[in-house]
């Protein structure tokens, strides 16, 4: 890797084909060369896909934006309208990602259409953040219709974060974690290096995170993928609040506040969340409602529900102790199910040996796993349930008793196969 004169990570590999593209381009757009800026949109798909490759997503959006000039419908137009629609969705900007996709004609059955595909994956992509999931699934389903046998590693990067997003929060972190795993082994999406790799690297640590295993989350994010700094340090913050390290936590997260502005919206509206927490962890409860407020006011804006559905338990304790808070948010938050999970449970089909160990949990400790699989350390179950200390450490000794584990990642990762939390 080398740094660029703006300071900005770049891919030797990449920037010299940019630069290659950007000489046609000038032409293409010359006045008077009108059979060279039919070539534009071609161009100017390359050009942001290789911008996309490099982790560049506002140089990528206009790049695929001038591929959409064109005066003549074509397929390279198309792509450039998918590809942008694609961009838009992962910035965050959903309702804009919504209307463009809109424009792209639907796939001819048979025929492979890759602004097509990408049009679907941003719709899979908007129904993800907003809680959509079956729309996510259906999404997914059309951009294997319209992508044909063979997947750009950019497209298949996305489809298989989304898949295992779907799985987290389909309460299956150990799922999400095979799947990345599979695919980084045998190089299958992303070729092994770059930026795209070091989104699923972040993945994989999220995906590890949801487990419980804050540490291994954090050793996976050793050394810090640097292509994606800002998203690693926010999962990896995410990591050391898991493992009771808040001071370093608070570190690790304000050594990216200022780069926070350039990052899609989910990724801010995360670590809002997060700083949120951290500051209500240090005591420092007006600025923690100060945070809590703009994360919640950006994540209605575009309806993006999911980053506020990973904090539901914590977050509704927070609304509840603030009528100001409940009255700013009453609406969006209603549609966020922060008293449910995120979607239903998966339940054994047949009565088993473990179906009568489940039984067994009473209904507090029941609570007690479900805080304790959101991370919670046992003062803050102490603190939710209203309880002593005393009296969660009794509950988690039940608790592994009847699950067999003699510790809570094993007591999580047990319970998450029974389907308790």
């Amino acid at each position: 890797m080398e740094i660029r004169k703006d300071g900005t990570w770049g891919d030797p590999r990449v920037l010299p084909a940019t630069e290659a593209v950007d000489g046609p381009m000038a032409a293409a757009t010359t006045p008077g060369a009108r059979p060279l800026r039919e070539l534009a949109p071609v161009l100017q798909a390359h050009l942001g896909t290789l911008h996309v490759a490099n982790g560049n997503l506002h140089e990528a959006a206009a790049a695929f934006s001038g591929g959409t000039d064109a005066a003549a419908w074509s397929p390279a137009r198309t792509e450039c309208l998918g590809r942008l629609a694609h961009v838009r969705a992962l910035q965050g900007d959903l309702r804009r990602a919504g209307r463009v996709a809109g424009l792209v004609p639907t796939p001819v059955p048979g025929v492979a259409s890759p602004g097509a595909a990408h049009a679907q994956l941003a719709r899979a992509w908007i129904a993800l953040e907003r809680a959509d999931f079956a729309e996510a699934r259906r999404c997914l389903e059309l951009v294997a219709f319209c992508s044909g046998p063979d997947h750009e590693p950019w497209l298949a990067t996305s489809v298989l974060l989304v898949e295992a997003r779907l799985l987290i929060a389909s309460g299956e972190p150990d799922a999400a974690t095979r799947l990345i795993v599979g695919a980084a082994e045998v190089g299958s999406v992303t070729g092994g290096s770059g930026w795209l790799a070091d989104i699923l690297t972040i993945a994989k640590a999220e995906a590890l995170l949801a487990s419980g295993e804050s540490q291994r989350a954090l050793a996976t994010l050793t050394p810090v993928p640097t292509r994606a700094g800002a998203a690693a340090a926010v999962v990896a913050a995410a990591a050391r609040r898991g493992i009771g390290d808040i001071r370093g936590a608070h570190a690790v997260l304000r050594t990216v506040a200022e780069d926070l502005d350039r990052e899609p919206l989910a990724l801010q509206i995360q670590a809002w969340l997060l700083e949120s927490r951290l500051e209500d962890d240090r005591g420092k409860h007006d600025r923690a409602r100060v945070v809590l407020d703009r994360a919640l006011r950006s994540a209605t804006a575009e309806q993006m529900r999911l980053p506020v559905m990973r904090e539901r338990r914590w977050l509704r304790g927070c609304v509840d102790r603030d009528p100001g808070l409940q009255r700013s948010h009453r609406d969006f938050l209603s549609t966020c199910r922060l008293d449910h999970d995120t979607v239903p449970r998966r339940r054994a089909p047949h009565a088993t040996t473990e179906d009568v160990l489940v039984a067994a949990l009473t209904e507090r400790e029941g609570q007690v796993l479900d805080l304790l699989a959101q991370m919670y350390s046992t003062e803050e179950i102490a603190t939710e349930l209203f309880v002593s200390a005393n009296t969660v450490k009794t509950h988690l000794k039940g608790i592994f008793g009847k699950l067999g584990v003699n510790r809570r990642v094993d007591a999580v990762r047990r319970g998450r196969q029974l389907g308790l939390c």
